[in-house]
């Protein structure tokens, strides 16, 4: 079997996606430990609100979705009668939660900046709404069948091996256009709202969050291209890099904006009026904030 070219090109993508979904458990747990000093600066003495919840679950979870991930790209052994269906389905839902919490930091953040109730409601109902329409495609046969798409006859007891579908497509179309529609109404609120007019915090947030969306739309312009164009053997490779990508994102997007809060509440403690007499001497530091 190793002779014939498809089944070396079928191998070789099972392996690539292998080894790709390894290096970014590996990137996701060295992003960690060298941010783990910072978290711990900005995050574990606040106290616990909704944030804070979502913080954890975006920062949290995404080990135990990409370990399972992780670990169905070392396993080299199947047994009769054996079922991967349940385990495949749990590694999809933690997915989709965590990348459910890490744009939701972004929306509190966003609704923050402008303070809206329609907003709010426009940035749940809609990727509610997008993500409904494309559940529902991805059950349809509306994918472009090309030598390239056309599913390949490769042995797979109990769903078992490393290998991914193509309707995954509609979900990084969906996450695309939501990211661009946030991109839009974000420069909105910065032009509208602030102008020229913008201090050290909202400045991190605007530049930080452009950052985040800019790299999720690469990244899912990716996702897709590599989704659709190589063989099916290929397709796992998407598997991990939305979730470490939007987990390191936002938890960086958060500790800046907590050190940005902390400087600017150095500089106010440093900026407040102080008297001091003595011998007739009188002085005074401006508050200027």
């Amino acid at each position: 079997m190793m002779d014939d070219p498809t089944a070396l090109f079928v191998d070789a993508g099972i392996q690539a996606s292998k080894y790709f979904n390894v290096g970014m458990f590996a990137i996701l747990i060295f992003d960690y430990l060298i941010t783990l000093e910072t978290e711990s600066q900005w995050v574990w003495h606040r106290r616990w609100n909704f944030v804070r919840f979502v913080f954890t679950v975006s920062r949290y979870l995404p080990f135990f979705a990409v370990g399972m991930t992780f670990t169905g790209a070392l396993r080299t052994q199947y047994y009769p009668g054996e079922s991967c269906v349940r385990f495949g389905q749990a590694s999809t839902v933690l997915h989709i939660i965590c990348i459910l919490a890490a744009e939701g930091l972004l929306i509190t953040r966003i609704y923050a900046s402008w303070n809206s109730k329609r907003l709010l409601a426009f940035l749940i109902v809609f990727p509610l709404m997008c993500s409904a329409v494309s559940y529902i495609i991805s059950d349809t046969t509306l994918i472009f069948n090309s030598e390239n798409t056309t599913s390949l006859d490769i042995p797979n007891p109990g769903d078992c091996l490393f290998v991914g579908g193509r309707n995954n497509v509609y979900e990084y179309s969906v996450l695309l256009l939501y990211e661009l529609v946030l991109f839009g109404l974000m420069m909105y609120i910065r032009f509208s709202k602030y102008g020229n007019v913008i201090g050290l915090l909202q400045r991190t947030f605007f530049n930080d969050s452009a950052k985040y969306m800019i790299c999720l739309m690469i990244v899912s312009s990716f996702n897709i291209i590599l989704t659709m164009a190589p063989p099916v053997t290929w397709v796992s490779i998407t598997d991990s890099p939305q979730i470490v990508i939007h987990s390191v994102l936002a938890s960086r997007i958060l500790f800046n904006l907590r050190a940005s809060e902390g400087q600017s509440h150095i500089h106010t403690l440093t900026d407040i009026s102080e008297l001091q007499f003595g011998e007739g001497q009188f002085s005074m530091v401006v508050h200027g904030v």
